[in-house]
Formats: structure tokens, C-alpha cells, sequence
């Protein structure tokens, strides 16, 4: 399977990221900030141009905002933990269905 990557082109940078290298993307008002294994990026850009590029490995969390479960190292006490040390709060509701997919992606990889 090819590789997707996703171009990042701003004022300060220009990057092709992998898109299996991305922890999770979060849309904060017109720009998204895509955060990697060890960079983060922050551009204008719309999430519905990204959306196609993102596989099953991709869970939307948030209207906004898109986890990547291959980086998920635990989900406790509404708090979502990656390899990458970052940590993403949710409110219950939406904490609840994230624990779920998560269960389900951990079931099918064993």
C-alpha cells in the first residue's frame, strides 16, 4: 500500500508529513494543528482537505479533530494518552465512544 502524506505549506514551513507518522490533527478555528511523532504544525487549512487522506486508523473524536488509535497508549479517566508523551482530554460522552472504537482497533490487532 503507497503512503500517504500530507503537504504543509505556510508563511514559516513547507513539509511533507506521513500521514502514519501523525498523532492526531485538531482544528482550531480556520488553521489545523497536526501533531507528529516529533513535530508540530500549525497552517491554515481546511479539515475536509485532509479528511480523504486519513485511513481506518483514524478515529474522529471531536468534530474537529481526528486520533490516530496506532498511537494510543492508554485511555483512562477521560484522558487519551500517546507514544508521543502528549495527552487529549474529552468530555464523557464523546470519551466513552473514543474507548470504544479503541477497544475494538486493540481487539482486531491481536
Amino acid at each position: 500500500m503507497a503512503e500517504n502524506y500530507i503537504s504543509i505549506i505556510s508563511g514559516k514551513v513547507a513539509a511533507r508529513v506521513k500521514v502514519s507518522d501523525v498523532v492526531f490533527i485538531e482544528r482550531n478555528s480556520r488553521k489545523l494543528r497536526i501533531v507528529t511523532d516529533r513535530d508540530e504544525y500549525s497552517y491554515y487549512e481546511k479539515l475536509e482537505n485532509i479528511k480523504p487522506l486519513l485511513d481506518g486508523r483514524f478515529y474522529p473524536c471531536l468534530k474537529g479533530c481526528y486520533i490516530n488509535l496506532e498511537k494510543v497508549t492508554s485511555m483512562s479517566e477521560q484522558s487519551i494518552r500517546f507514544e508521543n508523551g502528549e495527552v487529549f482530554n474529552l468530555g464523557r460522552e464523546n470519551f466513552i465512544k473514543a474507548k470504544q472504537k479503541y477497544s475494538c482497533y486493540l481487539r482486531k490487532t491481536l
